[in-house]
């Protein structure tokens, strides 16, 4: 019997995904270790958790979820007593690192659970910032975690994740008769947060706009149950087959569903990075709260539309930073165009 590892990950769908590579890394480093993950119900309460990625797969044997900020002192002494009862041996520290300040309560949390190794634990500048991988572009987020944990630069990040039998073939049965199934876009426009969200204004003119270049073209909406009316409402018009899944199946179905599609269009999200675990390429419409590259979707052949312009203004360092209307500068045009191109390309 191996060591007790575990993984602090915060956050949502996105940060479980940008995660793979370095959990990869960690299972293959410790094969026969019990790695199990502490995690946070998202403040967002449309944003669904990181257990709903991680749960049934090989990368852990069990789940510790606080509620949102933490929680109580009831919800973290009972958290701390479960995992204190587990007995592990160290920590691995997968997420965006803390305040200083709150990097200290969390190190005194980790110590009572009994923790007496650390890795990965972000107290030095090097893991608080992203380095600059070449004329405005910064490592993405998965390449900062894969360094934290492996002392070896690892070329080729291991994107290797395996979807749940049961989730395909619920996926499959969602998508079969469906008559849009052979040419469709995967479409989700939901934003956890007011300054990625581009507008419904501008996705009703870029839905026009395709509209009218491919009336054949149908649409398959992801997403939480929140956005289904938004959605709903954008595509009352849409000419092609329709197919909105907001709200209706997992991430993980979700992701499997959408795998034939010609492309996915939206926000930077969740459902964007799971587009491009399946292999989709991704037209991705971003705001400035990060460095150019830290959370674009893995993978070639993406149209990333970020604001360029304010790549000076933004700090390299991780964290969550307000991004203005920085998204608003990207434009319908420059939408439009980048769908056109990857539909002349897919053929």
């Amino acid at each position: 019997m191996g060591d007790k590892i575990l993984i602090y990950r915060r956050g949502s769908i996105g940060d479980a995904i940008i995660s793979i590579p370095a959990l990869n890394h960690l299972r293959g480093r410790f094969p026969d270790d019990d790695l199990r993950i502490l995690t946070n119900q998202p403040v967002m309460e449309r944003a669904a958790p990181l257990e709903s990625i991680f749960e049934n797969t090989p990368f852990c044997s069990g789940i510790y979820t606080l509620p949102p900020g933490g929680g109580s002192l009831f919800d973290i002494w009972d958290t701390l007593y479960k995992i204190r009862l587990w007995g592990p041996d160290r920590l691995v520290y997968l997420s965006e690192p803390s305040s200083p300040m709150k990097l200290a309560r969390e190190y005194m949390f980790f110590r009572s659970c009994g923790i007496r190794y650390f890795t990965a634990f972000p107290v030095g500048r090097s893991l608080r910032t992203y380095h600059e991988t070449a004329t405005l572009r910064w490592e993405p987020e998965h390449a900062r975690l894969l360094r934290a944990v492996s002392a070896a630069r690892e070329d080729a990040p291991d994107w290797t994740f395996e979807f749940d039998v049961e989730k395909s073939k619920e996926a499959d049965s969602i998508v079969a008769t469906w008559p849009g199934r052979h040419h469709f876009l995967a479409l989700s426009i939901g934003a956890k947060l007011p300054d990625k969200d581009w507008g419904n204004k501008n996705w009703a003119s870029v839905l026009d706009q395709l509209a009218a270049y491919d009336s054949s073209l149908g649409i398959m909406a992801i997403g939480a149950g929140e956005e289904k009316d938004r959605v709903g409402a954008l595509l009352d018009d849409w000419p092609g087959p329709l197919l909105n899944l907001c709200g209706v199946t997992s991430p993980i179905t979700s992701a499997l569903a959408m795998r034939a599609a010609k492309f996915y269009l939206g926000h930077d999200s969740g459902p964007m990075h799971l587009a491009a675990l399946t292999g989709l390429r991704c037209v991705a419409v971003f705001s400035a709260r990060a460095k150019p590259g830290v959370w674009f979707p893995h993978g070639k052949g993406h149209e990333v539309l970020y604001p360029w312009h304010e790549t000076d203004a933004v700090p390299p360092k991780t964290g969550l930073r307000t991004a203005g209307g920085s998204i608003l500068s990207i434009t319908v045009d420059d939408v439009v165009g980048a769908c056109k191109k990857v539909l002349s390309c897919a053929g």
